[in-house]
């Protein structure tokens, strides 16, 4: 509880109720909810270690958490000694499940849950890391991916990791 207390409740002060983990482990072949078969797949590093995505097979559905990222800016401050490329490799693992449907776990609500958020997140994982190679100030990261997705929400973030990454 100390990152919620570090972050989330410094940037959301009094907007986040107490929220006590509660929960059970799924089963690897998943579980059934009204006659349709879920199925819970471990992906591996994402913006954060232990990622994990829900598919739904039967319609094409997958709960992509913080795999993908849709209309805003990503969460890059774990992304350092390979992370980026753990990323890219869940991308390609929900990919390869063929979605017709993709809800992420950050996303602009405006937004439809379309399967291209899996490239769009791809595309921006790869300017961040191209950039980062350059090793640029923080500054010149943060500016120049604002200029490159001047649409998606949350900008802080991208201080955030620009701090974090290249400071």
């Amino acid at each position: 509880m100390a990152g919620r207390a570090q972050m989330w409740d410094v940037d959301f002060p009094g907007m986040i109720p107490p929220s006590p983990v509660v929960y059970q482990q799924v089963p690897p072949e998943g579980f059934e909810l009204e006659g349709q078969r879920l199925v819970p797949i471990e992906v591996g590093h994402t913006d954060t270690d232990d990622t994990t995505v829900l598919h739904v097979p039967s319609i094409g559905l997958v709960v992509a958490g913080d795999v993908a990222y849709n209309g805003v800016h990503q969460y890059l401050l774990e992304s350092d000694h390979g992370g980026i490329r753990s990323w890219l490799q869940a991308l390609n693992q929900v990919a390869a499940l063929r979605p017709r449907a993709v809800v992420a776990g950050h996303k602009n609500k405006d937004l439809p849950d379309d399967p291209a958020i899996i490239d769009q997140t791809r595309d921006y994982l790869l300017d961040a890391q191209r950039l980062l190679a350059g090793k640029p100030s923080p500054r010149e990261f943060f500016d120049y991916m604002i200029r490159l997705y001047p649409d998606r929400l949350n900008v802080g973030p991208v201080w955030y990791s620009a701090l974090a990454l290249l400071s």
